[in-house]
């Protein structure tokens, strides 16, 4: 009966609209609300071995999020890939890895996860940057393109970067497996989020002891404006 009532006078009361959240300002709000303290595991590049993969889930088995940057030529059916949030790398051919990941994670901060390889990483991380800005078209799905992204993830070049740029916090953990550069030290990174700060501690994975340590502090900017 009720459906019929609707259907036959749906045209005289059409139903009240409720008024749509802008999702730049619940992001705001949760994202200054927050007043935990948050644990993020990042990891990249291993390249088919295993081994340092479990022995970073063996020593921080308590994170609340595990990210691969890609490049991890494994199977997302292992038990081993299942903890991580992972993309696909320019060497990964499972197509249950996305090229994109978007998370938000429970602090309000918005995550963008990518290989690296399709913005020229090699060369500097302007593109990532350019492309994490809200209504940037060539990577932002529409659902996601009013959205602000907090910091960026990727991988591909083997070298740990870590820095804030406009407003973004940037982190390419190093490979786990296959390091380059002058200390060619095995490396995974470790952020802590507080509400007043971004710790970041790269770690060797041979050891699991801190290489370089880096702290930021955690303000909602905008995109557009360099850190003061």
């Amino acid at each position: 009966m009720k459906k019929w009532l609707e259907k036959l006078f749906g045209t005289f009361f059409p139903p009240v609209e409720e008024e749509p959240v802008d999702p730049v300002i619940k992001q705001k709000e949760d994202f200054l609300a927050f007043d935990g303290k948050l644990e993020v595991i990042i990891v990249s590049d291993n390249h088919e071995a295993k081994e340092g993969l479990q022995d970073v889930l063996h020593q921080h088995p308590n994170a609340d999020y595990y990210f691969h940057c890609g490049d991890s030529n494994l199977s997302s059916d292992l038990d081993l890939m299942k903890p991580f949030i992972t993309v696909s790398g320019n060497t990964d051919y499972d197509y249950d890895y996305h090229d994109n990941e978007w998370c938000v994670l429970s602090s309000g901060d918005r995550i963008w996860m990518t290989h690296g390889h399709a913005y020229s990483v090699n060369r500097s991380t302007e593109g990532l940057v350019e492309s994490a800005i809200p209504d940037a078209e060539l990577v932002i799905p529409i659902k996601y393109r009013t959205a602000r992204t907090s910091i960026i993830l990727y991988g591909h070049t083997h070298l740990v970067d870590v820095k804030m740029e406009k407003g973004l916090l940037i982190i390419n953990p190093g490979s786990i497996a296959l390091p380059r550069g002058g200390t060619f030290i095995r490396s995974y990174a470790r952020l802590e989020i507080t509400p007043e700060v971004y710790k970041i501690q790269i770690k060797n994975a041979k050891d699991h002891t801190i290489v370089e340590e880096f702290q930021f502090p955690r303000e909602w900017r905008q995109p557009d404006r360099a850190p003061e």
